[in-house]
């Protein structure tokens, strides 16, 4: 239903409130499919699993994170169109290296 292989829903079961049914399935109801959004939103964003654990964001704080990641892809496409310049290059160079080191490297 969701996507996910059961093994990714297992690995963030500890975030969830999935019970086993019967036959010894997980079984997810409204308030889990809305964390495992947030979990993959979360994911997005370059935080690990444990962060969510410790931390539990807010679904604003994410959206936030989000919005902040769209407007830098946003800045680092615009250099791409404008590269004819070294200083262009290079405007594009440092705005790689802040998103890497902001969201990827995080994970």
């Amino acid at each position: 239903m969701t996507g996910l292989t059961e093994r990714s829903i297992r690995y963030y079961s500890n975030l969830l409130k999935a019970k086993k049914n019967d036959n010894g399935q997980l079984a997810l109801f409204k308030s889990d499919l809305e964390k495992i959004a947030q979990i993959l939103a979360v994911k997005i964003t370059g935080y690990k699993l444990k962060d969510l654990i410790d931390q539990q964001p807010s679904l604003t704080f994410i959206k936030s994170n989000m919005t902040q990641m769209i407007a830098d892809l946003e800045d680092i496409l615009f250099y791409f169109d404008l590269t004819g310049s070294e200083e262009n290059h290079l405007k594009n160079i440092k705005l790689l290296q802040n998103y890497n080191t902001r969201y990827l490297r995080k994970r």
